[in-house]
């Protein structure tokens, strides 16, 4: 009878919940969707895909059977949101299939058309082939798209130009560390099946047809602009972050205002509200316009235009497609004179985006833009900009200053409290002084560099954009100067161990339940949110981390040791970022073999072919892991081949007094269409996987008969 109660009054609570939330109810059905491809990424095996299939479809049965009852509609709606992400993203998954280079190649002759190109700070490129042949290899082995890096002494190259050159062509990367970035399920998306270094002597066949508006910009902000600003201008308005110098962007990092470098909401809706306000001005200096036609709808529609065509410069990447949909519903509302911007609008973007790109919500540009977007609107839906409408409206340069101000602090607080755990997650790292470098760059990047940089935009096709493009890279000077100070302030980043999984998912579900729901349940969100930024410190740390490029050791003093070179040093700052370390040392690799001991355990790494021969000819040794390309016979207990490391992306070793454990990250994460391991899924190697068996077999046949 007590447990009865109880139950009947848990149901009589939650029943009064839900009823006081029904406006909130519609705002979950994006998580629903979301979360059922997150559950398909997360998953450490393939499912078959009749599974996701029949339950989508017996979700479709439910939902039609409860269209006449709103609740149980709302319900049903759901679980059928969740079963169409899954089998959605599966789907994709397999459509999107496409050949891939299992093993590295040597040096081939290929040709392709260039389909992008991004250009480094240190002079060398990237190039994007799509239409790829490669010497004498099969059109169903040969990948649809390659990257392709061309060193700084090659020749330019432009999108359109097609191409020969002669390139060393290996794997897509693959994840080096068990939480880590995916990088090969990115390329996987992308149809990307390899990636190699081609040879100086790059040959254009054919050059392309036309040029791009985004290589005619660029071009023109680098005649007038030197190196360190002309990179970030480029970012600003052709989303081009790879032409910024290395050591800005780490002090726009540290600063904790990198968000300036990613063409986001930040810079979508400065340019609709400058043209907005450009425009509806005009007009009103037009009295027959003005009298006749109702300028505020005029206003939007150019905004609206204008925010699209800056979609499609900078590269529409996730924060601008995110940006451009909500500018969309806001200049929608006040075409249709309703209300601008909610919370709605939102969850309508988020939708949309995962509909047409599943893959994207792994994604650091994904999960960041819209933590910080989600927390600023339900933080100012709930009264936190009534204290800034307050100020405004007090008489006064004073009170309009104060008014400035504290809604910069307010954003700068609520957006970096929201993005603190997906910012430990993706990059392990937190800047402390985030509302220091915010103050000065938000404000100079939203009156000063935004404008001169598009009035630059505009005026290009006249020719009379340098002196807009000099106005602009003062004001980038300034923040520049700003970050690198505000980064070198002690104590500037804190570093954080790896983030696991479960970490991810109590920010996302405290951060949601705080911003979604409204009352006092919702601190109950709180937390749950706080706690994520405590889960890497429950994660183990591995005493040695090997992937096919390079290996690192941690040591009994809790420092790092790290081979000899430059491929030492760029591992030691990965190892640091990636494992919140914040010590480390360099150490000798006598003829390319590496030997690290620890309880009782000598474990050896060979990155060069004299390293693998000295390694395999000890008996002392009780794995040995060979980089370097040697297959020979080997005495050490354990030995994994450079292919091996191939497949498994990187291995964690622990060296525990009780045991020594080797876990592959691959073994780890799952074989997934998108791993080295996995066998093919295209449709071309599907049936040549199944006609090879049947043509052995009519051949055992023939030979038994004769």
């Amino acid at each position: 009878m007590f447990l009865k109660d109880c139950f009947d009054r848990t149901v009589c609570r939650l029943n009064g919940f839900f009823l006081s939330q029904q406006d909130r109810l519609g705002l979950w059905l994006p998580v629903a969707f979301g979360a059922g491809i997150g559950c398909y990424f997360a998953l450490p095996f393939e499912p078959p895909v009749a599974v996701p299939a029949c339950f989508f479809i017996a979700s479709c049965f439910l939902l039609f059977d409860c269209r006449k009852n709103k609740a149980l509609f709302l319900s049903a709606l759901y679980p059928a949101l969740f079963a169409g992400g899954f089998f959605l993203t599966q789907t994709r998954s397999f459509v999107l299939s496409a050949p891939s280079i299992k093993l590295r190649t040597g040096m081939k002759p290929l040709n392709g058309t260039v389909s992008d190109v991004v250009s480094f700070s240190d002079g060398h490129s990237r190039l994007v082939l799509d239409n790829v042949a490669i010497g004498s290899m099969a059109g169903w082995q040969t990948p649809d798209r390659i990257w392709l890096s061309l060193p700084a002494e090659a020749t330019a190259v432009r999108r359109g130009d097609v191409i020969s050159a002669v390139a060393r062509l290996s794997v897509p990367p693959q994840a080096v560390t068990p939480s880590g970035y995916d990088f090969g399920r990115t390329l996987y998306f992308k149809k990307t099946g390899a990636i190699g270094r081609a040879m100086p002597d790059v040959k254009i066949v054919k050059p392309a047809a036309r040029s791009f508006a985004r290589d005619a910009i660029d071009a023109k902000i680098a005649a007038v602009l030197p190196p360190e600003t002309a990179g970030v201008a480029k970012a600003l308005v052709t989303g081009g972050t790879k032409n910024v110098p290395f050591d800005i962007v780490e002090n726009y990092r540290d600063a904790g205002i990198a968000h300036i470098l990613s063409v986001s909401g930040l810079h979508m809706s400065l340019l609709a509200g400058m043209v907005f306000a450009v425009v509806r001005t005009l007009l009103a200096l037009i009295p027959t316009v003005a009298l006749r036609f109702n300028t505020k709808k005029i206003a939007a529609v150019a905004a609206l235009a204008a925010c699209f065509c800056y979609l499609q410069i900078s590269g529409a990447s996730v924060p601008a497609q995110r940006a451009f949909i909500m500018l969309a519903f806001v200049l929608g509302a006040v075409l249709c004179d309703r209300r601008a911007l909610s919370v709605v609008s939102l969850g309508w973007a988020a939708f949309f985006i995962l509909l047409f790109c599943p893959e994207t919500l792994f994604t650091a540009g994904f999960q960041m833009s819209f933590a910080a977007v989600v927390a600023l609107v339900c933080a100012y839906e709930s009264g936190a900009g009534r204290y800034v409408q307050w100020l405004a409206k007090k008489e006064g340069m004073t009170f309009y200053i104060l008014s400035c101000i504290g809604a910069i602090v307010l954003t700068t607080l609520i957006a970096s409290i929201a993005t603190a755990p997906f910012t430990v997650y993706n990059f392990r790292r937190l800047p402390v002084y985030s509302l220091a470098g915010n103050l000065l760059s938000s404000t100079v990047t939203g009156v000063w560099v935004m404008p001169s940089l598009a009035a630059a935009t505009v005026a290009m096709p006249l020719g009379w954009e340098k002196p807009f493009l000099i106005l602009a890279g003062y004001g980038i000077s300034l923040i520049n100067r700003a970050a690198a100070w505000t980064a070198s302030l002690p104590d500037a980043v804190v570093l954080f161990p790896p983030m696991p999984l479960c970490g991810l998912l109590c920010a996302t579900f405290g951060g949601l339940w705080l911003c979604l729901w409204r009352g006092r349940a919702r601190w109950w969100g709180l937390p749950v949110f706080l706690f994520s930024l405590v889960t890497p410190y429950f994660t183990p740390m591995p005493d040695m981390y090997v992937a096919e490029l390079n290996a690192a050791f941690r040591g009994d003093d809790g420092k790092l040791v790290f081979r000899e070179g430059a491929a030492g040093e760029m591992l030691k700052k990965r190892w640091m970022e990636d494992n919140g370390q914040t010590g480390g040392e360099t150490v000798l690799c006598p003829y390319g073999l590496c030997v690290y001991e620890k309880n009782g355990y000598k474990i050896g790494y060979a990155h060069t072919k004299i390293g693998a021969y000295d390694g395999c000819e000890r008996t002392d040794l009780d794995v040995l892991f060979v980089a370097a390309g040697f297959y020979d016979k080997c005495r050490p207990k354990q030995v994994f081949f450079r292919s091996e490391l191939t497949k498994a992306g990187a291995y964690v070793v622990y060296a525990t007094p009780k045991e020594l454990k080797i876990d592959s990250v691959a073994d780890i994460k799952g074989y997934r269409p998108w791993t080295v391991a996995y066998p093919v899924i295209t449709l071309s190697g599907e049936i040549r996987n199944m006609t090879i068996p049947l043509k052995y077999a009519i051949k055992a046949k023939t030979v038994d008969a004769n």
